[in-house]
């Protein structure tokens, strides 16, 4: 009874990840490493329980519950840091309103078609909200162009930003970068070179689980970050958290 209900649990959290990346994958739009995630683990715990009923996996059953072992430690190694990482990454989305800055960054999180998604349009309502109250700041839109975009995300947030009362005046367009890396240098140059000033202190306005990989870059390429968390939707948690964790990894070692 108690091996069945083992594995009656391990389908059940199988299929829950299947169907959590096509949601996902459907409401927003594209595919990124955390909402294949899931799925990658549902398709692989479906494979195990297959393989354990076959007479390969029973002949070299001492063989393959010692590479067993190993694997669950190695999981439980990886548990321990990805644990510890998110503390980190959640513990640092403090926002900082307060500050005055010299320009807004915001970063790109995706157009529709030539419209913000959700997520972005968090972020620009906030952008908003400071310029708002901060009127000598300057708002550096950030973001290419992605597949699906008709447009670059930066032109889709200028427009989004001019819909709702902000100057054209007050917004310089990023329209270059593909990752959260080249955001922060290309959004440094594109503002050096519009205002004919050094860009020092920034407010970024992102969400909260990728404000800590986003001020270490922009301390990397110089810059005195502050930010301000647009927040996230609790049912994409498992999704983002897993893919900044690799995001995070990849930018300690790469992103220089």
């Amino acid at each position: 009874m108690k091996t069945k209900l083992i594995k009656i649990i391990l389908i059940c959290i199988a299929i829950a990840g299947i169907i959590d990346t096509i949601i996902l994958a459907i409401r927003s739009g594209n595919v990124d490493t955390g909402i294949l995630s899931p799925s990658i683990g549902g398709v692989f715990i479906i494979f195990l329980l297959l393989f354990i009923r076959t007479e390969h996996y029973k002949k070299k059953l001492k063989l393959y519950n010692k590479i067993g072992k190993v694997l669950l430690g190695l999981f439980i190694v990886w548990f321990i840091s990805f644990a510890a990482l998110t503390i980190v990454i959640l513990t640092s989305a403090v926002s900082q309103s307060d500050e005055k800055v010299d320009s807004v960054i915001v970063l790109g999180a995706g157009l529709k078609g030539d419209k913000p998604t959700l997520v972005l349009q968090e972020r620009l309502n906030y952008t908003i909200e400071y310029l708002n109250k901060n009127t000598d700041a300057i708002a550096v839109v950030s973001g290419g162009q992605g597949i699906g975009e008709i447009i670059t995300e930066a032109e889709g947030m200028k427009r989004y930003l001019i819909a709702h009362g902000i100057s054209e005046n007050r917004i310089i367009k990023e329209e270059k970068s593909t990752s959260t890396y080249e955001n922060m240098i290309f959004s440094k140059k594109v503002y050096e070179e519009t205002t004919g000033k050094e860009l020092d202190k920034v407010m970024i306005i992102t969400n909260d689980f990728h404000m800590f990989r986003s001020k270490h870059l922009a301390k990397r390429v110089g810059l005195e970050p502050y930010g301000i968390s647009s927040g996230t939707p609790w049912y994409i948690y498992p999704n983002v958290l897993l893919r900044e964790y690799l995001a995070v990894i990849k930018s300690f070692i790469f992103d220089r």
